[in-house]
């Protein structure tokens, strides 16, 4: 018997038609890692002129009120059409689901010009806090019939196939919400400040990524570690360099996982960024919004492009 999905995949492949899911993961918040996934898809689809989904999967829902205004985000949630609501339709079976998924997506988003074409959004809800730990039950509250990890690619089947890019701002956690990230994701990136704290669970990501993969029997491959927030000093300079030789902490013991890549760029500490995440400010371009940090996260996002769609030998 041939697996399917796997099947599929590498027809897409095969006709460069192939959806690329990265999923933006750290253990820590305050690293970057919202900003970095919302200028990632919003310079892909502008700049590199690409169809791309933005997944905020995030319950803090910062990507999603950087990309729409609250007032919009509100009434979706009160309305039942954001992430909150597909997974709390799975933990109750027999009401009357509400989530619908070509409702659920907002088109062209992004504070830039007023959005930007090419840009779609599936928000978040801070409900999901309160959700997220009774979401491993719904395979008992199903009775078996539904499987929580496979929330996330279910709802989107009917939609992915129309996106170049999915791009998932994960929460800071490897719980069963990320892992619906993971499970369709075909990589995922690690932003992080280079200091002691910020790098400290690298190796635990790559460790549970790896054996979730196994146990999917889908190849998940992390694509690279990016140094966020970056400063002149000692500290962050001594870490950026662990990082190129792939000699971090836990990974320079000998072993079966190796440290990803470090991305060529890193993107520099600024305050210009804080700006562009106003969604009533009048932004008309990415250097306007992004400061000083649009040319590094311009060139991270050609990096990106450019692993994902090398050719195959």
């Amino acid at each position: 018997m041939w697996d399917r999905e796997k099947v599929e995949a590498w027809v897409k492949n095969f006709k460069g038609e192939e959806t690329h899911v990265l999923s933006f993961i750290n253990l820590k918040g305050g690293v970057g890692k919202t900003t970095m996934a919302v200028a990632v898809a919003e310079m892909l689809a502008e700049e590199e002129r690409k169809h791309v989904l933005l997944v905020d999967l995030d319950p803090q829902t910062n990507a999603t009120v950087t990309l729409i205004k609250e007032e919009q985000w509100e009434e979706m949630d009160q309305e039942g059409q954001t992430i909150a609501q597909l997974f709390e339709d799975r933990l109750n079976p027999h009401d009357a689901p509400k989530f619908k998924i070509k409702d659920a997506i907002v088109r062209r988003v992004s504070t830039i010009n007023d959005g930007i074409a090419r840009l779609d959004l599936l928000p978040s809800s801070i409900r999901l806090i309160d959700l997220q730990d009774r979401i491993p039950m719904i395979a008992l509250t199903a009775n078996f019939t539904s499987n929580p990890l496979e929330i996330l690619r279910n709802a989107l089947q009917p939609v992915i196939d129309r996106y170049d890019y999915v791009i998932i701002d994960c929460p800071p956690s490897l719980g069963t919400v990320t892992k619906n990230g993971l499970r369709i994701s075909t990589g995922y990136i690690i932003p992080t400040i280079p200091d002691i704290l910020s790098t400290w669970g690298i190796y635990q990501i790559v460790d549970n990524v790896h054996r979730f993969a196994e146990d999917i029997d889908r190849s998940i491959p992390a694509l690279g570690i990016v140094a966020t927030k970056v400063q002149s000093n000692n500290l962050h300079a001594r870490v950026i360099s662990d990082l190129r030789d792939r000699q971090l902490g836990q990974f320079s013991k000998k072993g079966v996982l190796s440290q990803p890549p470090l991305f060529a760029s890193t993107i520099p500490q600024t305050v210009g960024v804080a700006r562009g995440a106003d969604v009533d400010a009048d932004i008309r371009t990415f250097k306007g919004k992004y400061g000083s940090a649009y040319g590094p996260l311009h060139r991270l996002t050609q990096e990106i492009k450019l692993i994902c769609e090398k050719k195959k030998p």
